[in-house]
């Protein structure tokens, strides 16, 4: 983390060394032993009367020698006060930054060529103004000085070299930059965070800053500047227009900047092909493009980036192999990058062996591309290496033991790839500085002895789903300083060691998960643990009750303790100071009692899992005015009434299942998040599973979680009517009320439920009709209406044509259709006489079916001529004239008269023309 810093903020420092170093020069013969002019000690006294100063940094502020003071200095020829340097030092700003107004007597400071009140909180613009007669300025220096409009009057400041105004985020504003035109001098300039309020008139003032080296924009709100011709920006060494809303590389001036050394265009919506001839700039050294949308093979010929030493292309969408000698990559020798980052892109390819060139490199990102092949045992030699991240790749083969070669490595990341083999002691024989080692989702072996010791103090270890072995491992026991520690689904069948619950006294997150270890839980969570964020140790076989311990921890957000052999109550202790509390799960353990009222305290509680205990008693009716989103009791002992479901609702599951609840509540209505119009989503933290019982059978959700809306109030007690309310939510994806005693009809409207797909309302005391517009849902794949007393025809058409298993209508005397095998009153008769028919034709009916066939496919365009080819056929073939006319004869009785005319009509022409 440190060579981050280093690399990020080194290349500005040493920018700013490089433009402040002459004015240092000029200030660096001061008085310290004279007193100042008289005048100016007066100005400095006002100045400092109107402060409030919490640090009492201007305490030395007293007797004649003003030249003495801190943060005072004085020409040591004239004695005149030359430098005011009161910038705030601390590290808490808030505390003891100096405060107030700035008085009008600090204008007689008229040599004053150096003031720096950066970091204190000002009145910026008025600041501003009660320093327009300090002429002879040459360093000012305002940032994070305050707040309001910066003032046409800094104007008057014409020799100007230094001006920073940088701030927070529009903390200052300024209607346009004209101001900025005296300032012909200037070669410093930072506005960073201002918020233009013109952002397409930036350019025209800065570029006829023709001295200027150094240019920080950042966070500006900048769009796209138009001009057609180059600008002279020859003089430009530090360009850094970071966090804009700029789109593309077409200005000129990015074409005429000949000593750019740094170039930061990080954070904006480039887009397009990164322009190569911005790189053919040999002074070049740091170039930051990150979070933008660039394309292209960018890494292609990598001998244009061999005098960079930053290098950052992440989260763009360029592609194309990595590093590659064959295309040419480091035929420079040896490269001076001591930076890479290009995650988050589509590069693909292998690694490069030739990491030997890479001398001076200090941090490598590689992560989240296609990047596949072997890690190669070249690798080893970036011994000036503190961080590499390789991780979510495609990298296959075992991890090269030279890795432990590395001494300087703070962090190690090659999780998410599909790397294997075994990972011994060797592995970190030399790897003394490790903080933080990632390991997770490979297919690892991690084999060493129980007596080792490791040469680190790990701060965070993950390498769940790695084989650890069926000990715990016992070189835990040696680490101080473990705030994250991750070793679920790792094979461990073994016993919590007694000392555990030391090492993890100060963690952050702790994940056991999917493994089988025994003991009881106060091994693990034995103590005040207040720093403690996240923890899931579902899937073992823990015992024990609930540590009260739990309660004290005001920084915990996530708790997942189920599938394990926990017993007795629930804790009674939860506090509104656990505000970060939002997940709950602590289903399928042994649990009994009631739920306490205390959990009502927890209201940013946003999941809460308690299914599959032996709690009973009834439900607290604080516990539904939280802003749940997911709450399962199911498969308990809860009685009483389900409480009134306050409005609006943020719930999208709910699984009251196997319970002895009663009535039914008729505020459904209230679940907002699954109206039609609601755009609302719950993001599940950490891929939570969750078991919901739909479409028949048990269903397991961790991705799609969120995407899921679901009510199941199934075996209880419920007794009433469906609820009207329920028929708003056209989210719902599943809905089980089956197993109850609800009566009435099955709502009208139930086609409603547009996004339904799995409905069961079996086993009830329902009665009428199937509602015709269930009909439409179209999304219905399960659907169970057995075992009530349901009546009438079952309705047909669009999806629910599909679900043909007569076992859905099963238990229904009253039904009949299809698919049952019962008749409906009219539809019996209709098919009696189909089959009468049937019997009495039954030598004719193809040779019938025939004619009829050829009378249907003359209809449309071609009637005509199939009309004539009929005729014709039935005046030279005798067989299909005589059945032609016994089925003529048979439709006659049973058309129309109107029809019957038309076709004795018909018959008569034939007859006619056969005696002919």
């Amino acid at each position: 983390m440190a060579s981050y810093f280093y690399t990020s903020f080194m290349p500005t420092l040493l920018c700013a060394l490089f433009v402040i170093q002459p004015l240092e020069f000029s200030h660096s013969k001061t008085l310290t032993n004279v007193s100042c002019i008289g005048i100016e000690r007066e100005a400095l006294l006002k100045f400092k009367q109107d402060l409030n100063d919490p640090s009492r940094r201007l305490e030395s502020w007293t007797g004649a020698g003003c030249c003495e003071w801190e943060g005072v200095e004085c020409n040591e020829k004239t004695g005149h006060v030359s430098k005011l340097d009161l910038h705030n030092r601390c590290d808490d700003p808030e505390s003891c930054s100096l405060r107030g107004k700035i008085h009008p007597a600090l204008n007689e400071l008229k040599y004053l060529k150096y003031l720096d009140l950066s970091g204190n909180n000002f009145k910026t613009h008025k600041t501003q103004k009660f320093l327009m007669s300090l002429h002879k300025l040459e360093y000012l220096n305002l940032s994070f000085a305050g707040h309001g409009h910066i003032s046409n009057h800094l104007s008057n400041l014409s020799n100007l070299r230094y001006l920073d105004l940088s701030g927070w985020m529009s903390s200052l504003r300024t209607e346009n930059l004209r101001w900025l035109l005296t300032f012909s001098n200037l070669k410093y300039l930072d506005l960073s965070y201002v918020h233009f309020l013109n952002p397409k008139e930036w350019l025209s003032p800065i570029k006829m800053l023709s001295s200027l080296e150094f240019l920080k924009l950042a966070g500006c709100f900048l769009e796209d500047a138009s001009t057609s011709r180059p600008i002279n920006f020859t003089s430009l060494k530090f360009l850094d227009l970071s966090q804009n809303s700029m789109n593309s590389f077409s200005p000129p001036w990015f074409q005429n900047l000949r000593k750019l050394e740094h170039l930061d265009l990080s954070n904006n919506n480039l887009q397009g092909i990164f322009p190569i001839v911005i790189l053919r700039n040999s002074w070049l050294e740091f170039l930051d493009i990150s979070s933008n949308r660039m394309e292209g093979e960018l890494l292609k010929n990598s001998s244009i980036f061999c005098n960079l030493q930053v290098l950052r292309l992440s989260s763009n969408k360029f592609s194309g192999r990595i590093f590659n000698t064959k295309d040419g990559a480091l035929n420079c020798g040896r490269s001076n990058l001591k930076t890479i980052d290009i995650c988050n892109n589509n590069f693909s390819g292998h690694l490069p062996n030739q990491f030997e060139n890479f001398k001076d490199l200090k941090f490598l990102d590689l992560s989240r591309n296609s990047i596949s092949g072997p890690i190669p045992h070249t690798m080893g030699r970036l011994l000036s290496l503190r961080i590499l991240n390789l991780s979510f790749n495609k990298l296959s083969g075992n991890i090269p033991e030279s890795i432990g070669q590395i001494f300087n490595l703070e962090v190690m990341d090659i999780s998410n790839n599909q790397l294997d083999g075994i990972v011994s002691q060797l592995h970190f024989a030399n790897l003394t500085n490790l903080i933080v080692l990632n390991i997770y989702s490979n297919m690892l072996v991690i084999n060493v002895s129980a007596s080792w010791v490791p040469p680190f103090q790990i701060r965070q270890i993950v390498m769940s789903s790695c084989k650890v072995g069926l000990e715990f491992p016992n070189w835990l026991w040696t680490q101080k300083n473990v705030s994250v520690l991750g070793m679920s689904n790792a094979s461990i069948l073994d016993e919590v060691p007694h000392w555990l619950s030391d090492v993890l006294s100060n963690v952050d997150q702790v994940d056991l998960s999917s493994n089988m270890l025994r003991g009881n839980i106060s091994r693990i969570i034995g103590k005040k643990m207040p720093r403690l964020t996240h923890v899931s140790l579902s899937g073992n076989n823990l015992s024990g009750e609930i540590p009260n311990s739990l309660c004290l921890s005001d920084e915990l957000s996530f708790l997942d303790l189920s599938k394990n052999q926990l017993s007795g109550r629930l804790p009674q202790c939860w506090r509104k100071s656990q505000a970060f509390l939002e997940w709950i799960s602590l289903g399928d353990n042994k649990l009994d009692g009631q739920i306490p009222g205390s959990l009502c305290h927890l209201e940013q509680l946003k999941v809460l899992g308690l299914h599959e205990n032996g709690l009973k008693g009834v439900l607290p009716k604080c516990l539904l005015k939280l802003d749940l989103v997911i709450l399962d009791l199911s498969d308990n002992q809860f009685t009483g009434r389900i409480p009134f479901f306050g409005s609006p609702l943020s719930l999208e599951i709910i699984d009251l299942g196997r319970n002895h609840f009663t009535g039914i509540p008729h505020c459904f209505n209230n679940f907002s998040r699954m109206w039609a119009n609601s755009s609302l989503y719950f993001r599940s933290m950490g891929g939570f599973p969750m078991i919901v019982d739909m479409k028949g059978a048990g269903r397991e959700f961790t991705a799609t979680l969120p995407y899921l809306f679901s009510i199941d109030l199934s075996s209880n007690a419920l007794d009433g009517q469906i609820p009207e309310g329920l028929m708003r939510l056209a989210r719902l994806c599943n809905l089980n009320l089956s197993q109850n005693k609800l009566v009435g009809k099955i709502p009208s409207d139930i086609g409603n439920l547009k996004d339904l797909e799995s409905l069961d309302l079996s086993n009830n005391k329902l009665s009428g009709e199937i509602p015709p517009s269930i009909s439409n849902l179209d999304f219905l794949s399960h659907l169970n209406l057995s075992y009530n007393n349901l009546s009438g025809p079952i309705p047909l058409g669009k999806q629910l044509s599909t679900l043909d298993d007569q076992s859905i209508y099963c238990g229904n005397v009253g039904l009949c259709g299809p698919p049952l095998l019962k008749f409906c009153p009219g539809d019996e008769l209709n098919q009696m006489g189909r089959r009468d028919d049937h019997n009495s034709i039954k030598d004719e009916s193809n040779e019938s079916d025939s004619v009829i066939g050829w009378i249907y496919s003359g209809l449309g365009q071609g009637f005509a001529v199939a009309f004539v080819g009929f005729c014709g056929i039935l005046l030279f073939k005798q067989s299909w004239r005589i059945s032609y006319f016994e089925v003529v004869d048979r439709v006659i009785e049973k058309l129309s008269i109107a029809k019957m005319i038309v076709v004795l009509w018909f018959k008569r022409a034939f007859q006619f023309q056969r005696r002919k």
